[in-house]
């Protein structure tokens, strides 16, 4: 039996059509299993440092370390302990918490003033798919990907690993927009 994580290679697939990995330094908000998948493909496409940041320490060292020990970027972690100001070397914040949700309360704890123009912000929140994180980052005039894109590479590649079908991204896409009361 083989194991697959497809969050880390859905991510990236919607990741790249924007940008390039190559040469990113990235912020990685949340240190959990979507956010170990992501960090390790985005480290395996090209990206070149990360800032891990998170409210367990032991969670988000333990991905540092892996990101350190495995891949040719470099990771720093930052604890997440108090409002975080985006590093001005960063071309991408990424949510990979639980934060925005349907059915979640409170916003993430940033400094959003921190986001500029020109970076990168994608969440990885399907409902809603336009994220208060999202809506902030765009207002500083920031590129934005939801993570809409995400969940329908992953079904891609889920379908394909468990059928040997290629379906059409677009067809799923369009189908879970109308699911979400979005089309």
């Amino acid at each position: 039996m083989i194991g697959e994580n497809t969050d880390g290679k859905g991510f990236l697939k919607s990741f790249l059509e924007i940008t390039p990995a190559t040469g990113k330094t990235i912020v990685l908000l949340g240190a959990g299993g979507a956010a170990r998948a992501i960090a390790v493909e985005l480290a395996l496409a090209g990206a070149t440092k990360f800032y891990v940041v998170n409210r367990s320490r032991a969670r988000g060292e333990e991905l540092t370390a892996l990101l350190n020990d495995k891949t040719s970027a470099s990771a720093e972690f930052v604890e997440w302990n108090k409002t975080y100001s985006i590093p001005s070397d960063a071309d991408v914040v990424i949510n990979s918490t639980s934060m925005g949700m349907v059915n979640t309360e409170g916003k993430q704890d940033i400094d959003f003033d921190s986001i500029r123009a020109g970076m990168l912000a994608a969440d990885v929140i399907v409902n809603p798919p336009q994220t208060y994180f999202l809506d902030e980052a765009a207002k500083r005039g920031a590129t934005t990907l939801q993570g809409l894109g995400m969940v329908v590479n992953q079904a891609v590649i889920g379908i394909k690993y468990w059928t040997g079908v290629d379906v059409d991204a677009k067809d799923l896409n369009d189908e879970l927009l109308r699911v979400l009361g979005l089309a």
